[in-house]
């Protein structure tokens, strides 16, 4: 059986204390498939030995901060540590806009490949290989 292991990087909410803000990272036949990217995740990647060369695919669930404050310096660490390949950010357009912008600053120099997969605001599938599927499905989250 294929490798499925959940691992928390952070569970908390917006203020981080106890906890850091939300980031989860999916390990899955030696992928790693991050699921939103709070303060701190690049630390608590570090803490729990997740290769940062193994991670391609970023999803980013809402534009609260609390689930992507992270995500400009957890790529401008990747780009530090020299990862290859492609990174995929999934998320909405306006994400896409504003962390464009971010990392047209940040990351220009990176030695990976950056791409936005723009999700549509109804439910679908974003990401499909051989053995996974992810689909989303609407929020109806408060501010």
């Amino acid at each position: 059986m294929a490798k499925f292991q959940l691992n928390i990087l952070g569970c908390g909410s917006a203020t981080p204390a106890r906890h850091l803000p939300t980031s989860q990272i999916i390990d899955f036949r030696d992928k790693l498939f991050m699921i939103d990217c709070g303060e701190g995740a690049q630390l608590a990647m570090r803490r729990m030995r997740l290769k940062f060369s193994r991670l391609n695919h970023i999803f980013l669930s809402h534009l609260h901060g609390d689930h992507c404050f992270g995500l400009p310096g957890l790529l401008s660490t990747l780009a530090l540590h020299q990862k290859e390949g492609l990174v995929t950010i999934h998320t909405f357009k306006e994400g896409a806009e504003i962390f464009g912008k971010i990392l047209d600053f940040f990351c220009r120099d990176t030695s990976f490949e950056i791409k936005f997969n723009i999700i549509d605001e109804n439910s679908g599938i974003i990401y499909e290989d051989d053995a996974l599927t992810i689909e989303t499905f609407p929020l109806y989250h408060r501010v």
